[in-house]
């Protein structure tokens, strides 16, 4: 049961974090998109897309619920707003999911089959920018279906946080449990299996048939750019989804209610204001010209000077 001491702590936390969060992802932003080499650079694409979403969430989504949490009810307290914040919250979070999904796949393309697939402007578009499209047009086509037009009869609580949800999810539960495998379950586990076995396929190829030193780093700043996210997500989005199939299919008990909307609900949220600090962790190389600026070398005048004797006296002789 939500009470006023857990609304608050949960309030205090997030809004602690989120003017860092959006201070951190707009730096990321400008640092990748004010290089033009860094921002025609295939592999920053999709992270750099990922921060787009995640900045949308911490300002618009995030907002959301920290209205609710700072009033304990949804203002204003219409179905109209109840589908829009539905549709916003559940888009926001299967795109970022698709979209690491994409990036996994991706990475192994980008390492091992760049020069048979991305070698032409054509392949080129419909390898790497096609799909972006394919992914926002297919999420924003489902979830408006699902919020606005799908014929179930929604009961909104305003005194839940997104209303208590779409009716979708339990009429007819299959729409709820294919949307929880296809969007959350099944992509983070792909996430995990992808990353796992890049990494011992460049390990592999380091080994057996990657000779030259520069392009073995390159690939490893590659996994390293993606590994923090994608272990961050993972571990939000699994538990969410595996208790949101288990009441889809099972139906809803006081347990699985209370450990989802009290506790796993919320992880996409802290996940979200966290992102761009564990971008930081892939990218060292931003971390390192924000905070640690380089002293300037000083070079002692005794050097000179006594440059300058050494000079004088072979001048004399």
């Amino acid at each position: 049961m939500e009470t006023i001491e857990s609304r608050r702590i949960k309030f205090g936390v997030l809004l602690s974090l989120q003017i860092p969060s959006i201070a951190c992802y707009l730096g990321l932003i400008y640092h990748i998109t004010s290089n033009r080499v860094t921002l025609r650079a295939l592999h920053n694409h999709a992270p750099l897309v990922l921060l787009f979403v995640g900045l949308i969430t911490v300002i618009v989504d995030l907002s959301m619920i920290l209205n609710f949490l700072r009033t304990g009810i949804v203002n204003p307290s219409t179905d109209v707003y109840c589908r829009i914040w539905n549709f916003i919250d559940l888009l926001l979070y299967a795109l970022v999911s698709i979209l690491m999904l994409w990036t996994s796949v991706e990475r192994h393309i980008l390492i091992f089959h760049h020069h048979q697939l991305l070698n032409t402007e054509r392949k080129c578009f419909f390898g790497h920018y096609f799909p972006y499209c394919v992914i926002f047009g297919y999420l924003i086509l489902f979830y408006t279906y699902i919020a606005f037009i799908h014929s179930c009869e929604n009961h909104f609580d305003y005194y839940q946080v997104v209303c208590a949800g779409l009716c979708f999810v339990y009429d007819p539960p299959a729409l709820g449990v294919f949307d929880q495998f296809a969007h959350t379950v099944i992509p983070s586990i792909l996430i995990v299996i992808l990353n796992l076995g890049l990494w011992f396929r460049v390990l592999w190829q380091k080994h057996h048939r990657m000779r030259r030193t520069m392009e073995w780093r390159q690939h490893r700043k590659m996994i390293l750019q993606f590994l923090p996210v994608s272990i961050l997500y993972s571990c939000g989005y699994l538990p969410f989804g595996f208790v949101q199939c288990y009441q889809a299919i099972n139906g809803p008990t006081n347990l699985s209610l209370a450990i989802q909307q009290l506790y796993f609900f919320y992880l996409f949220y802290l996940i979200g204001t966290l992102h761009p600090f564990a971008c930081l962790i892939g990218m060292p190389e931003i971390y390192w010209k924000w905070f640690c600026r380089r002293n300037p070398r000083v070079i002692p005048t005794c050097i000179q000077q006594k440059h300058k004797r050494n000079k004088v006296a072979a001048t004399a002789m």
